[in-house]
């Protein structure tokens, strides 16, 4: 029978309300009549079914309802469980029943009150005292900072030639980290270092400025160092050398210029509120044949850089701290820090004023 194959197939088929229905959809038959039968053998089908799960549903529920009634029919119609409370001081027993019906009055037990008596605890043992940290080779040094015992540690290991006090001064001048990284803004004037990790403060401006040439108005710096160059320009011309200014003072909006005007390349130009120029403290000199020493050592240069330090001036951007600084080399850059500093840089053979800052952080830098 079709009917029966329709049924086995297991596709899903939904009871049509009429035999009307079997012509529709996907079950398509001949005749009316054939549809007919197909519908009464389904309707009887299904009512067969519906008769045996009703019976399956009566045997499987019946043992539960006749436990039920059996339970309800033997159980007690008042609780007897019964609660015991032992009250230690008075040795007396105390019953309480379940059933809201009844509660036994149970006076309270008289409570006593015991006398205790001091004891003598010994005193507590004071903790050992906490160890010292630990003594490292970069510790030993006065200008070792703790916060950076990690970055030494790590420095060491990066570059394990350089010595324990090498990798400190470094550190703390900032050198493990690329240039231009974790820049800070340099508020101290004494000495007013100005590198790539610190710039000065937005809007900076030194004050007053006096002309180092009385000829050209243009070239200008602070008072201490036009009469610190001013008093080199004087021993140099009596010892045969001739130098004069040919840049001093830079807005930063001239530096931004020239630094646009270089491809924004760094280590050529320094950028705008990076350069020594804006402090009023940096000046570039001219020797005889141009730039000092632009094209080569010069008799005139050599003098400069053996001397300027009994004036205040250091040679900024040496040929062997362009590492340490960013910048060329550029023997024709000079800048004033003091005769102090000065003098003890070029007696503790101190190359670079970052060098100096970073041995004697009290005196020069707020590091926040």
């Amino acid at each position: 029978m079709r009917s029966k194959n329709i049924l086995r197939t297991g596709r899903n088929f939904t009871f049509p309300c009429s035999w009307r229905s079997l012509q529709t959809g996907n079950y398509k038959f001949d005749s009316e009549e054939v549809a007919r039968s197909q519908y009464i053998y389904i309707s009887k089908r299904v009512r067969t079914n519906a008769f045996l799960y009703t019976i399956v549903a009566t045997i499987l529920i019946t043992p539960v309802v006749v436990y039920i009634a059996i339970a309800a029919l033997f159980m007690p119609k008042h609780s007897s469980t019964i609660l015991q409370y032992e009250y230690p001081i008075s040795g007396h027993l105390a019953y309480e029943p379940l059933s809201d019906e009844y509660v036994q009055y149970v006076p309270e037990p008289q409570m006593q009150l015991l006398s205790i008596e001091p004891i003598n605890l010994p005193l507590p043992i004071p903790p050992p005292p906490m160890p010292s940290p630990p003594q490292t080779p970069f510790s030993a040094f006065s200008f070792y900072i703790p916060e950076n015992a990690h970055l030494y540690a790590y420095f060491q290991y990066s570059n394990p030639t350089l010595t324990a006090e090498t990798v400190v001064w470094k550190v703390n001048a900032h050198l493990h980290l690329p240039f231009y990284y974790d820049i800070r803004t340099n508020y101290n004037p004494n000495p007013l270092l100005v590198n790539p990790f610190y710039r000065l403060p937005q809007g900076f401006s030194p004050y007053p400025l006096v002309p180092v040439n009385n000829s050209n108005c243009f070239l200008r710096a602070t008072p201490e160092t036009v009469a610190a160059f001013r008093a080199l320009r004087t021993t140099a011309r009596q010892n045969g050398f001739d130098l004069s200014v040919t840049s001093a003072f830079r807005t930063a909006a001239r530096q931004a210029a020239l630094f646009s005007a270089r491809n924004y390349v760094d280590g050529v130009v320094a950028r705008p509120y990076h350069s020594e120029h804006q402090t009023g403290r940096a000046l570039d000199l001219w020797g005889p044949g141009g730039l000092l020493d632009a094209r080569g050592p010069s008799p005139t240069g050599t003098w400069v850089a053996a001397n300027a330090h009994y004036y205040g001036f250091i040679i900024r951007y040496r040929a062997e701290t362009t590492h340490i600084t960013g910048f060329i080399y550029e023997p024709w850059h000079i800048t004033y820090v003091g005769i102090d500093i000065s003098m003890y840089m070029h007696d503790n053979t101190i190359l670079s004023l970052e060098e100096f800052v970073a041995r004697y952080p009290e005196a020069t830098l707020n590091r926040g």
